[in-house]
């Protein structure tokens, strides 16, 4: 997605959630100068998803069953932060992980030390989050939310979950099927309610 799609999205997501794009260009210079001597890994990404199935997997409480029903075990999978935890039980090591670093990390790590490209999301509220767990990462890829500068991506999306299907649709999947996705979930809080809500948005835009 170009990011003049993007923008008018971004500002409405920042309207509604009272974020400082300010932070969140603070992050992405963070991000920037944390991978500045990185390899990067994008056409890497592509050559693992461009013209396969891909299974987009979210953490919800229903991801565990839906893996168990799954057939599509010749699939890429991309992992949603906290989902990689419940692929890594199942003995799947997801091609790519996903995540702005407020999931389990050490499923992450893992994942990552095991060959998983790792797509880090840098956002006005993990700073801290990056210092800490970006160097001890390997194989991984920056986006952020706002414009990106050089070495940085913005494949669109929001959440994690919704930013693995943008990821997908970018890096040329054949197709995509989401697994572990649960946007009408009453259990959580209000402010995740709404994060649902323009999840199942943004994926609504582009999902085939």
């Amino acid at each position: 997605m170009q990011f003049a799609t993007w923008e008018p999205l971004y500002q409405s997501i920042l309207k509604d959630f009272g974020f400082s794009p300010g932070r969140d260009v603070e992050a992405a210079n963070l991000l920037a100068e944390l991978l500045r001597d990185r390899e990067p890994l994008l056409r890497t990404a592509e050559a693992i998803v461009a013209g396969h199935r891909a299974v987009v997997c979210g953490n919800a409480p229903s991801l565990e069953a839906e893996l168990g029903e799954l057939q599509e075990r010749d699939a890429v999978f991309l992992a949603a932060d906290g989902a990689t935890s419940v692929l890594l039980r199942h003995g799947i090591v997801p091609a790519i992980v996903v995540t702005d670093l407020d999931g389990p990390f050490p499923a992450v790590l893992k994942a990552n030390q095991e060959g998983s490209i790792v797509v880090v999301h840098a956002h006005g509220d993990n700073l801290d989050a990056l210092n800490r767990y970006v160097p001890l990462l390997v194989r991984i890829i920056g986006t952020v939310q706002c414009r990106p500068m050089p070495g940085l991506y913005n494949f669109g999306g929001f959440t994690d979950g919704d930013r693995c299907v943008f990821l997908a649709k970018e890096l040329g999947a054949a197709s995509i099927t989401l697994v572990g996705f649960d946007f009408e979930d009453e259990s959580v809080t209000p402010r995740k309610k709404r994060k649902l809500e323009w999840a199942k948005r943004l994926i609504d835009l582009i999902y085939i």
